[in-house]
């Protein structure tokens, strides 16, 4: 319809908002990418800066995803590099919102290979921008995958980078339960993983495992809804 109307801002916005629920509701790969792909040829287009910079974020991120660049976790290939990119973002202040997307998706594509250090430091670059989409679906996403980065190093940490990691952690839980409170259909499963990993840090085998178990039904409970 803003097309339509000749509201080109808002189409390309539109285009960004449309793959970012795709990501979120876990729709195929390959269906997100064509559709990522598309919105993405539509912003170069209109030369909507903004728009061009957080398609091509995603795309990075699908393309990690499905094994399409030299080495998982990571965005760089022929199409994208990295460096660049960082650089451009940051040296761009009206580019703040496309520069939080990209340290939230780096923070995940870096979690699910494992490079749980770099997640994290992803982690707290995208926390300095978050103030500019504190309600976007993408604050979710670095809610839950901040909180898992942070329990995968917690081990290994010194006492008092332990600590703050902990209090880190009970935070983004509180955030979880207040959220699952409002819509447990979205994040009843995350509060319960987050919960897990924080007893099991603590310590506390057997709330670990139930929360595990919780999380675990949860999610299958919803995915059966969905369907």
């Amino acid at each position: 319809m803003a097309n339509k109307n000749g509201d080109l801002t808002f189409s390309a916005y539109s285009c960004h908002a449309l793959t970012t629920n795709l990501l979120a509701v876990g729709d195929p790969l390959p269906e997100v990418q064509r559709q990522v792909e598309h919105g993405l040829a539509f912003a170069e287009k209109t030369r909507f800066r903004v728009a061009i910079d957080l398609l091509a974020i995603q795309l990075g991120l699908i393309r990690t995803l499905r094994g399409l660049t030299p080495k998982f976790g990571s965005f760089n290939d022929a199409q994208f590099d990295e460096i660049r990119i960082e650089g451009h973002l940051a040296a761009n202040p009206s580019l703040a919102r496309a520069e939080l997307s990209y340290w939230i998706r780096k923070l995940q594509a870096r979690f699910l290979a494992g490079d749980y250090t770099s997640a994290v430091n992803a982690a707290s670059r995208a926390e300095s921008l978050l103030w500019k989409a504190r309600y976007a679906v993408e604050a979710a996403e670095f809610v839950f995958y901040g909180a898992l980065s942070l329990a995968a190093v917690c081990d290994a940490a010194e006492a008092d980078q332990r600590q703050q990691h902990i209090a880190a952690l009970a935070a983004y839980h509180r955030q979880f339960e207040v959220w699952t409170e409002n819509c447990p259909e979205n994040f009843e499963d995350r509060a319960a993983l987050v919960g897990a990993e924080i007893a099991r840090i603590e310590g506390r085998e057997l709330d670990a495992e139930r929360l595990y178990e919780q999380a675990i039904r949860s999610a299958r409970g919803q995915r059966l809804y969905a369907q």
